[in-house]
């Protein structure tokens, strides 16, 4: 019985038998090398024909002498190539990488942060209601400096790069999704929704959920939270990514986000900029884009904070920027007066109501980097007005 096929003729000629076949199996597995020669032979005008256009032919009509002809030229061609596949197979510069555990933003072999799916080791280190995922620690410089802080002593419930309102009503209810330790309220990953990998710009998509655990019933789905978190490629001297929070009503009754001090879209640095005692100074430093220090800056309307200082042998930091077309923009920002963190509060001079038929949109860019600030550097990343 003859059995016809389409393949490249002088490659596949001369297989007979049960053996023949299989090699013949095992050998159409690299068929797809074809197609990149058959491009590189048009591309160079050569005369190739005779290997690499396919045409229907009678399989036991050809012979194993064609056939170790054809495989030798075809491994000449192919030692040739090998070269230059590097650059076909190597991976994007800007990546994401996905585990059980969290998703990594990576600029080549350097992190730039972890997003945190389900709570870390050290969560077990106090106690349950602290713990907490969908947010981002460790934050890294382009050094490797670990910048932000997580299960702070002082305050627990700040968790590195993290989005938490304080004082809220819903349903006649006063939960709280910043203080845990009121255990009224919680925030927590639930997907990833897309991630994306480029030479330039890399992305990723998660879900969180708000729940109300002062509803009768037991908890409560108040709001679904997106964050699109998308990283662009600054060379060495730098990271950039930007937050997109999308906040979503799950029923039909409003949350109410209460006048309040603070609450919102916050950072927490590193224990290392920590005051020694009540007396010393923090070396930590935070600065709005004014040069309003902590005091003087607090409940300012800042296009931009910076918070930076040393960290083991080295000084590093980060600049967080204030999207125009955000709620409220400027927003109003908590600069805490000893501690390493701030938060951007839209609810400071006074309440809003996230509804059905709107929801909550901010966008925050974050511009991480080595030594001490360069206003020029952060200037010219700010958003388009």
């Amino acid at each position: 019985m003859r059995h016809a096929t389409s393949v490249p003729l002088n490659f596949f000629m001369g297989l007979s038998g049960n053996g023949e076949v299989r090699r013949f199996k095992l050998l159409l597995s690299i068929l797809p090398q074809f197609e990149r020669l058959n491009r590189i032979k048009r591309r160079s005008n050569g005369n190739l024909n005779a290997y690499f256009v396919p045409r229907t032919v009678l399989v036991d009509e050809i012979t194993a002498s064609d056939l170790m002809r054809s495989v030798k030229t075809f491994l000449i061609i192919l030692c040739a190539i090998l070269p230059f596949s590097h650059v076909i197979s190597e991976e994007p510069l800007m990546r994401i990488e996905e585990s059980s555990e969290r998703i990594t933003m990576k600029r080549g072999e350097k992190t730039i942060f972890h997003y945190n799916k389900k709570p870390t080791a050290e969560a077990a280190n106090h106690a349950a209601h602290y713990s907490r995922s969908g947010y981002i620690h460790p934050l890294f410089s382009p050094s490797g400096l670990v910048i932000t802080g997580d299960y702070a002593e002082d305050h627990p419930h700040q968790h590195g790069l993290f989005f938490a309102w304080t004082k809220t009503t819903f349903e006649g209810r006063k939960p709280e999704f910043w203080n845990q330790k009121l255990e009224s309220g919680r925030i927590s990953y639930q997907k990833t929704l897309s991630k994306e990998n480029g030479a330039k710009r890399c992305s990723f998509v998660v879900e969180h959920l708000f729940e109300d655990l002062t509803a009768p019933g037991g908890p409560k789905p108040v709001i679904k939270e997106t964050w699109e978190v998308t990283g662009t490629d600054q060379g060495e001297e730098a990271f950039l990514f930007d937050i997109k929070s999308t906040q979503t009503l799950i029923g039909e009754n409003p949350l109410t986000i209460e006048k309040y001090h603070y609450g919102g879209m916050a950072i927490r640095g590193t224990t290392q900029w920590l005051p020694e005692n009540k007396e010393s100074a923090a070396p930590g430093i935070i600065q709005t884009g004014k040069g309003l220090d902590r005091e003087q800056g607090n409940h300012s309307r800042p296009d931009q904070v910076t918070m930076h200082g040393p960290i083991d042998n080295g000084h590093a930091g980060v600049t967080i920027i204030n999207d125009p077309e955000n709620f409220r923009s400027p927003q109003w920002v908590r600069l805490h007066p000893s501690k390493p963190y701030f938060v951007f509060a839209p609810m400071v001079d006074e309440a809003f109501q996230i509804t059905k038929s709107k929801p909550y949109v901010s966008r925050f860019r974050y511009l991480v980097f080595d030594g001490p600030p360069d206003e020029d550097l952060n200037r010219s990343h700010r958003f388009a007005p």
